[in-house]
């Protein structure tokens, strides 16, 4: 890829400095140096939408530069036969002890992983094969293989009937044949002894065939020298079922197969409920994930076959009938209808489609039929992009998980010496091993680590299936906890409240000596070679003028060209030449008023007219910035434009703060400014020329079009143009962080409760067993009732 290097920050003019980190964003290579400028390239040849993503996944940490400096590869795991959240975790750590990866980490929720590694010291195969070691299966994300989807479920479905057909053949003779025996105190008698044999045989089965989720799960957390949940429920059941062989054995002693049994199919019981609990919290991300349709209509010399989705190339010819997907991004050629776009957008009303318009990948044609010809192929569909968007996201951990995960570990070994301590004193004042190894088992069972471990993943998982359905795409986990704790939203003017699409409403000559449409013109010729919006309308209010030579951009002030022979400036007024007229200065007031953009021109020395431009407001923007306001939070404008034209802007929408005339490194510094008073900041921004105040935002949101949903530096990303969905998101996060809280409420109070009672004997290992499985069954049960709110709340976007 060739570029070339600007003297000057391509955002703010400032001199370029130090070594920069390379983001893609709108199509273009973003280089930001270390005082937050930046300079802007040319990409020659676009880098793939997941490599976009992961080039920006930790944009306001320090160490980000040093992580692109080092050599490293990143692989997306599907990884299935995880039981719990704790096996995510021991996964990650197995994977961390291997030389040559830097972390890893697994999404329990929905079973999917980043492993972040240096391919010159290990290969993906190699990695897959420890997975595949654990008892794991693996596949890189996107390889295609059979779906896991329902069969976790089949499972561990299958072992809990098991477990609970040989539980109740089991419960049976104790409750014939060995409590009687033993309220008679009958331990050693032949009946007593041939009953046991038979309960042990019946155990065995339930235990390592209908606990083997469990067993599986403790093998794989020694593997990875941690403890989790598993660990527990093993040691207890397998201490229990080791001291009842042996008491068989011995023949004069009571067995405790029961306890083994009823724990199994309680946990399996249990474990079943939340496997299908949480398979109906993220059912919103599976669905979004499962968008893409394998097969397709391939027209070539006019004859129709079925093809592969996959298989299609550019250039390629395809037939939509009514009620189909739309296999790829593609150009309408013959035909219309009516597309539905929510699976992608979140808008409700379908959208009417005709010739030359693209339809996208994932969405429905309601009405009609159509022939197109294929844009982007399937792995670069804005899907495509969406999806990978997601699955990233998902792969990361939020800080509150992170948090919950270390919590889990602590308190299992905490448990397991507890359990110890259990056991050395039932011994010591009751001198009754029995007693002891029963009390202690309780402990054991009773404690759930792993409702810790699910209270974060599946609520985020139900949040972010939420709002990628509404048309919010959170790249960042972290956002996702923030967004609730704002106190100030800043928003960027031109193509954020606005619509972003100028237009010249009026061009006013100095004098007689030219008309409007010719100063219009000679303003044009100069902007041939801007990038700017203002001077892209410009140039489409007189397309036909061109000539300028020694084009030059001024440092976020205007531009300079040669028009004529005679050199011309276009841009504010202290940088044009020569003095305005009184004449226009009241012009310029008036259609400041208004909320009209003005830029000045000057030919030779001398001002000759000035040009202002409209731009709309977005629908509904006043009612957004009042919901803001509703919820606490205060807002503020921050624009490029003149003082006059801000504050009309802010006065109309009723913004409370406004800065004008800024610089994008400016704005970075006003946020700066804020967030020094102890404000949490939240930045709405267009992409490139608010890339330094969205890097520095707290959370920052951006709009996307087309393909650049992954092309974003923002932590959010706004798949249509409604700035209602900022609000939602806020409330959003709010939401998701009062339920994070009562998860985690819930399960620490549970086991603070729960431990004493099993510890001082209170509670059997039976009935323990069923509290556990029901600790994590009410945080599966709160997760899904945030659904249950979100779905509410999305139909207000409607």
């Amino acid at each position: 890829m060739e570029t070339q290097q600007a003297e000057q920050c391509a955002l703010c003019g400032m001199e370029i400095t130090g070594t920069p980190v390379v983001r893609t964003i709108h199509g273009r290579e973003v280089h930001f140096d270390t005082d937050g400028c930046a300079r802007v390239y040319e990409v020659a040849d676009s880098q793939g939408i997941l490599e976009q993503v992961l080039s920006d996944a930790e944009p306001k940490h320090t160490g980000a530069l040093e992580r692109m400096r080092s050599p490293h590869a990143t692989a997306f795991i599907d990884l299935g036969g995880m039981w719990c959240a704790s096996c995510a975790t021991s996964a990650g750590r197995v994977l961390e002890h291997a030389d040559g990866v830097a972390s890893a980490t697994f999404n329990f929720a929905m079973g999917k992983g980043r492993v972040d590694y240096d391919p010159s010291k290990i290969e993906i195969d190699e990695i897959l094969h420890r997975l595949e070691g654990m008892g794991y299966s693996p596949r890189v994300t996107g390889e295609t293989g059979r779906k896991d989807t329902g069969r976790a479920e089949e499972r561990i479905l299958i072992q809990a009937i098991v477990a609970l057909a040989f539980q109740m053949q089991v419960m049976l003779l104790y409750l014939e044949r060995l409590y009687p025996l033993y309220s008679r105190g009958q331990f050693a008698s032949a009946d007593a002894h041939m009953v046991g044999l038979i309960v042990w045989a019946l155990a065995t089965p339930a235990l390592f065939f209908g606990g083997q989720s469990f067993l599986r799960g403790a093998w794989h957390s020694l593997l990875a020298r941690s403890a989790n949940m598993d660990t527990l429920v093993a040691l207890g059941t397998l201490a229990a079922y080791s001291y009842s062989v042996w008491a068989v054995l011995v023949g004069d002693r009571p067995v405790y197969f029961d306890s083994v049994v009823m724990i199994t199919a309680f946990v399996v019981v249990g474990r079943y409920l939340e496997t299908v609990g949480g398979a109906r919290a993220r059912k919103d991300v599976r669905a979004l994930l499962e968008l893409q349709p394998e097969r397709a209509w391939k027209q070539d010399n006019g004859e129709l076959t079925q093809v592969r989705a996959s298989t299609l190339v550019d250039g390629d010819t395809i037939v939509v009938k009514q009620g189909e997907r739309v296999p790829v991004d593609a150009e309408v050629c013959e035909g219309g209808g009516a597309v539905n776009e929510a699976p992608l957008t979140g808008e409700a009303v379908p959208v009417r489609k005709a010739v030359g318009d693209e339809v996208l990948a994932g969405t429905i044609l309601t009405d009609g039929s159509v022939v197109a010809r294929v844009v982007r192929v399937a792995e670069e569909t804005r899907l495509a992009a969406v999806r990978h968007l997601v699955e990233a996201t998902l792969a990361a951990k939020a800080p509150a998980e992170r948090l919950a995960d270390t919590a889990s570990k602590w308190l299992t070994l905490g448990i397991i010496a507890v359990s110890l301590v259990t056991f050395a004193g039932w011994s010591l004042f009751s001198r009754s091993p029995t007693e002891a190894l029963i009390a202690a088992v309780a402990v054991l069972v009773v404690a759930c680590p792993c409702a810790l471990g699910l209270a974060t993943p599946l609520a985020v998982s139900v949040a972010l299936g939420h709002a990628a359905t509404a048309g919010v795409l959170v790249r960042s986990p972290a956002a996702l906890e923030t967004a609730g704790l704002i106190t100030r939203a800043a928003f960027d003017k031109t193509g954020t409240l606005t619509r972003g699409e100028l237009q010249v409403v009026a061009a006013v000559p100095a004098d007689a000596s030219i008309t409007g449409a010719e100063l219009t013109c000679i303003a044009a010729a100069a902007e041939e070679h801007s990038e700017h919006p203002l001077g892209r309308a410009v140039v489409r209010a007189c397309p036909e003028a061109s000539g300028a030579t020694d084009f030059t951009p001024a440092k976020g002030e205007g531009v300079e060209a040669v028009v004529g022979g005679l050199p011309v400036r276009v841009g504010r007024d202290t940088y044009v030449h020569g003095q305005a007229p009184v004449s226009l200065l009241k012009v310029e007031q008036d259609h400041a008023s208004e909320g009209r953009t003005v830029v000045w021109v000057s030919q030779g020395e001398q001002v000759i007219g000035l040009i202002a431009l409209r731009d709309e407001l977005l629908p509904g923007a006043a009612e957004v910035i009042g919901t803001m306001h509703g919820m606490g939070v205060s807002t503020a404008l921050l624009s490029g434009d003149s003082g006059a034209v801000t504050a009309a802007i802010a006065e109309q929408l009723g913004i409370d703060a406004h800065e004008a005339r800024l610089t994008p490194e400016r704005k970075a510094e006003v946020i700066a400014a804020w967030q020094g008073e102890g404000e949490r900041v939240l930045m709405v921004g267009d992409g490139v020329n608010d890339a330094p105040a969205l890097a520095r935002a707290d959370v920052s949101v951006t709009v996307a079009g087309g393909t650049d949903v992954a092309g974003e530096t923002s932590d959010v990303v706004l798949a249509r143009q409604d700035l209602r969905l900022v609000p939602w998101f806020v409330r959003l996060s709010a939401t998701s962080r009062r339920v994070i809280r009562e998860n985690l409420g819930w399960a620490l109070l549970y086991n603070a409760v729960a431990v004493p009672l099993a510890a001082f004997g209170i509670i059997s290992p039976a009935i323990a067993a069923a509290t556990m499985a029901g600790s994590s069954l009410l945080v599966v049960g709160n997760s899904l009732r945030l659904g249950r709110v979100l779905t509410a709340s999305e139909r207000s976007l409607r």
